[in-house]
């Protein structure tokens, strides 16, 4: 069985409890990728309780244990493979994700259950370094290789035919919209479509100021909550300004892509100068062409040291952005932010 983490909305514990698995000798895997472990009161969440409905063990992913991962080759873009040596050992796969928009893999769930949430921290790093080419967009499958790199790594991987997949898309309430289940790929597939009507949202035209709140689990930490960022992007005119509102009760989080931004600043990361995360070039996009302010729990200096301007609450955060862009300017309010895609009508 393999579940995604506590960073993803899925209600796992819910499907679990569904499944007529008793008697069956079950080992449940929390597929992290580079995430951290879940905190014991989030495991048991994910669970339902601290051990699974169906009993057996529940194992933590840890892509940083090199060590104990399998290798399996190599993808056409040089990503090299190692996996969770249990899904070998394993007579059959369960897994069970949701489906929504992904700011470079264009979705996430179904294929990610391989890579990148139950690979090693290497071929985490090769693969989504491939979100710097411009095809690696949300909504974007064909041609984005990301998402192909996913492709190749499952058929490498070898066992689609002993996959039984079960994928969800949720509503804006978090709740069960609609379900597929079957093969890896297809599961998926059926998913995509129905996401891309929930998630997606037309506007007439892009915003001066555009708010975006990371709803839970994404207002974790700064790192989940850039999701929130890079969606909201789509709806903002150039040289407007993005306010983040985030509780990141966590913290800064992966703290990879916030050292670049740090020590490098925009203009060095975008200009290649070094690439130490993803996200930093994400975040340095952004503000190329607009201004980013964070309502946040997080510490001022923090946000001030990568170019955001810090506020503890967001009617200050508004009343300054009205000050910069005028008492007459267009704002957007995008009321969850991780998943929402603000699409103005004259976007593809």
């Amino acid at each position: 069985m393999v579940i995604n983490d506590h960073t993803r909305p899925t209600p796992t514990s819910t499907v679990l409890k569904k499944l007529d698995l008793k008697g069956k000798e079950v080992t449940t895997i929390v597929a992290t990728g580079a995430h951290r472990s879940p905190y014991p009161e989030e495991l048991s969440r994910l669970l339902g309780a601290m051990v699974p409905p169906y009993g057996g063990k529940a194992i933590v992913h840890n892509s940083r244990d090199s060590a104990s991962l399998k290798s399996v080759g190599q993808t056409s873009r040089g990503t090299k493979l190692f996996f969770n040596p249990l899904l070998f050992a394993a007579d059959g796969i369960v897994v069970v994700g949701s489906v929504e928009p992904h700011y470079f893999a264009g979705f996430t769930g179904g294929r990610k259950f391989l890579l990148p949430a139950l690979a090693g921290l290497e071929s985490i790093m090769a693969n989504h370094s491939l979100a710097l080419d411009k095809r690696s967009r949300i909504l974007s499958l064909d041609g984005n290789p990301v998402h192909e790199d996913f492709m190749e790594a499952l058929d490498i991987f070898g066992r689609n035919d002993d996959i039984f997949s079960i994928q969800l898309v949720l509503n804006s309430q978090r709740q069960v919209s609609f379900t597929s289940s079957g093969h890896i790929i297809q599961s998926f597939t059926v998913c995509v479509e129905r996401a891309k009507d929930i998630y997606v949202t037309p506007v007439k035209t892009k915003a001066d100021i555009v708010i975006s709140v990371a709803q839970p689990p994404l207002d974790l930490d700064l790192y989940q909550s850039q999701k929130a960022i890079d969606n909201a992007k789509l709806a903002l005119n150039d040289g407007g300004i993005l306010i983040l509102v985030s509780r990141c009760s966590d913290g800064i989080g992966d703290r990879g892509f916030y050292d670049v931004l740090a020590s490098e600043g925009i203009s060095k990361v975008l200009e290649g100068h070094r690439f130490g995360y993803h996200k930093a070039m994400k975040i340095a996009e952004v503000q190329e062409k607009a201004r980013i302010f964070a309502v946040t729990d997080l510490p001022p200096q923090i946000l001030s040291a990568i170019s955001i301007r810090p506020y503890s609450n967001l009617q200050a955060a508004i009343e300054d952005a009205l000050k910069l862009k005028g008492k007459g300017s267009k704002m957007l309010i995008v009321r969850d932010g991780g998943v929402t895609v603000p699409l103005p009508k004259s976007s593809p």
